[in-house]
């Protein structure tokens, strides 16, 4: 009976083994426990009769055996037969699915869950073990009846049919199927045609895979549906010293959940409401007693905190030359009273949303969709003023992945940048919401753990440095895995934002000094 957990944690145990070697420590110590990592797969193989492993397993054994002074040649002989050995992992481990197919783990009932219907549910084993690591429940069924009852009745996230050269009568049924129940699916294919395509999209698929199949892809396709962030409603702050005025504008945006409100009637609160409201958008009257709507917008973007916020006169004047002073002196837009509610509710959200999208482009980094390095600072500041009035203790980590510049060279950027995302995700997933994950620059990331001490957020680090470690990045001619070292320091003990930043900073150093793949606190 194949053992196939067994398989695949020996297998695991030599890609960890050979990572050291691959970024370049030539030490024959390093290829001597790689070799003995593998001369152990193969005995599991020999024990299991998998002749298909052992053979792949031959000219590897064969060579780091005669091995007396290894060097980059002999590491890319490895690079290219590792291929060979993980395919017949592969098929080793193939037909787990079948018969579990219907069962779900503990931990695997937490995650969302993604059907997988295919006609060769054995070449998606090794698909099935690294979705765990992105956060997903993966089932895969060759029997389409089977696997879509199994989606509706488990409320699956998705559906993944996989397509021939045209949609079939099975996957055209499935595709139906999941319609009528609310199940979001994506086509597979080994074909990428226009016609495959247009079929798809005509069918409602949400994407298209193109096989073979990768975690990554699936991750970066699914993962708005899987780890939905819900967004706050928009925040509407009106100034108006009428309390006719105030109370019709409340009537018109109260019938609309994603809106919140806030009135003003005293003008000389503006700025302090702005503080604690941060509003998305400003109602502004253009007449109030002893001031004037253009008065209070000079004050208001006299404040750079507040610049920038949408700000949209009420006004029943309907001079051309007055509405255009106002919006000289730092309006948006000017509504006219009375005015209706469709008008004012589309002028509000559509400079909500716009407010949104850009203050987004200024917060977050392009690449991997984390806080940049402006806004993870601010992040970093708050915390730690927070921490100081509730008495609590803030760590900060500060990531960066080994060897990254080998990916690079070695990969090619596309792929080295597949790894930056692949990491920024995983963080993301695996802090809590209360943490604060950022890309520092380059292959440097940090992380504040809000109200926990070093210790605790060690320990969380380790989980999410092993996890990370486990996944694999493919290329065209194969697969990598690679790994981060970090540096953890805590406040109080280092009382400034840039003590503590320093010294996370220099237990990264001590981090890579020590070996790399590990953290060292401060």
């Amino acid at each position: 009976m194949i053992n196939r957990k067994e398989i695949h944690d020996a297998w695991n145990e030599v890609v960890q083994a050979w990572k050291p070697v691959w970024q370049g420590d030539n030490s024959l110590e390093l290829w001597v426990a790689f070799m003995l990592h593998c001369d152990r797969l193969n005995a599991l193989a020999r024990q299991q009769g998998l002749a298909a492993l052992g053979s792949a397993l031959e000219p590897l054994l064969s060579l780091v055996e005669r091995l007396d002074e290894p060097d980059v040649a002999h590491r890319a002989e490895v690079d290219r037969l590792l291929p060979g050995v993980l395919a017949a992992v592969r098929t080793a481990c193939g037909p787990a699915p079948r018969h579990d197919a219907t069962s779900m783990s503990a931990e695997e009932e937490g995650m969302p869950l993604i059907v997988v219907l295919s006609d060769a549910p054995d070449l998606l084993e090794e698909l099935l073990m690294q979705m765990e690591h992105f956060g997903y429940a993966l089932k895969v069924f060759s029997d389409f009846r089977a696997g879509l009852l199994f989606a509706q009745t488990r409320r699956a996230t998705a559906l993944i049919v996989e397509l021939g050269a045209q949609i079939g009568e099975a996957a055209t049924s499935a595709v139906q199927q999941a319609r009528e129940f609310g199940i979001p699916w994506f086509a597979m294919s080994g074909y990428g045609n226009f016609a495959l395509r247009l079929q798809a999209v005509r069918l409602d698929a949400q994407g298209f895979f193109l096989q073979p199949l990768t975690a990554t892809a699936i991750a970066d396709a699914i993962d708005p549906l899987g780890f939905a962030v819900r967004d706050e409603p928009y925040r509407v702050m009106i100034v108006d010293d009428s309390v006719t005025v105030l109370a019709s504008v409340q009537r018109a945006l109260s019938a609309f959940p994603n809106l919140n409100f806030r009135a003003v009637r005293q003008p000389e609160l503006v700025l302090e409401t702005l503080l604690d409201f941060t509003p998305d958008v400003l109602l502004l009257d253009f007449h109030m007693d002893g001031c004037t709507g253009l008065e209070v917008a000079k004050i208001i973007r006299q404040n750079k905190a507040f610049e920038s916020i949408p700000l949209i006169y009420l006004t029943s004047e309907t001079s051309e030359a007055i509405q255009l002073e106002a919006m000289r002196h730092g309006g948006d837009d000017y509504l006219t009273k009375p005015i209706s509610q469709a008008q004012l509710v589309n002028t509000v959200i559509s400079k909500a949303q716009r407010y949104r999208s850009l203050r987004k482009l200024m917060a977050e980094d392009s690449l991997t969709g984390l806080y940049n390095h402006v806004k993870t600072k601010a992040l970093l500041q708050h915390a730690l003023l927070q921490g100081e009035r509730q008495g609590h203790a803030v760590s900060y980590a500060i990531l960066d992945i080994d060897y990254f510049k080998r990916v690079n060279d070695t990969y090619g950027h596309t792929i080295g940048d597949r790894v930056l995302r692949s990491l920024a995700r995983y963080l993301r997933q695996h802090v809590r919401k209360a943490d604060i994950v950022g890309r520092y620059g380059g292959e440097e990331f940090a992380i504040v753990f809000v109200d926990a001490t070093v210790e605790q957020a060690k320990e969380r680090l380790e989980l999410i440095r092993e996890g990370f470690a486990r996944i694999y990045h493919t290329y065209d001619e194969g697969i990598f895995a690679v790994t981060f070292s970090a540096g953890l320091a805590q406040y109080p003990t280092y009382p400034s934002m840039m003590d503590l930043m320093v010294a996370a900073d220099h237990a990264l150093y001590a981090a890579k000094r020590a070996g790399r793949n590990q953290i060292s606190c401060a």
